[in-house]
C-alpha cells in the first residue's frame, strides 16, 4: 500500500505544482487572451487535483470505514449538470 500511496501523493503534488506555475504565468501574461487560456488550463488541472485528492483519501482510509470527501465530488465536474446526467 505504501507504493500506491506514494505514487498517488506524487501525482497530486505534480498537479499542484503545475497549477502554481500556470498561475505565475497567468499573472505575467501580456494580454487577456493568453491569460484566459492559462486560467482555463488551471481549471482543467484543478479537476485533476480533485480526482487525485479524492483517490488519496480512499488510499489513506483503506481498511477503515468508507471515506467520504468533505466536498461534493460532482462540484468539480460541473455541479448539478453532472448529477443530472446520471
Amino acid at each position: 500500500m505504501d507504493g500506491v500511496h506514494r505514487e498517488v501523493k506524487r501525482a497530486l503534488e505534480i498537479d499542484l505544482e503545475e497549477i502554481r506555475l500556470l498561475a505565475e504565468a497567468a499573472a505575467m501574461a501580456p494580454n487577456i487572451v493568453i491569460r484566459y487560456k492559462l486560467l482555463r488550463h488551471i481549471e482543467d488541472e484543478l479537476r485533476e487535483v480533485f480526482f487525485w485528492n479524492h483517490h488519496l483519501g480512499h488510499v489513506e482510509y483503506a481498511g477503515r470505514p468508507p471515506y467520504y470527501p468533505p466536498y461534493d465530488p460532482y462540484q468539480a465536474e460541473g455541479g448539478d449538470k453532472a448529477k443530472s446526467e446520471e
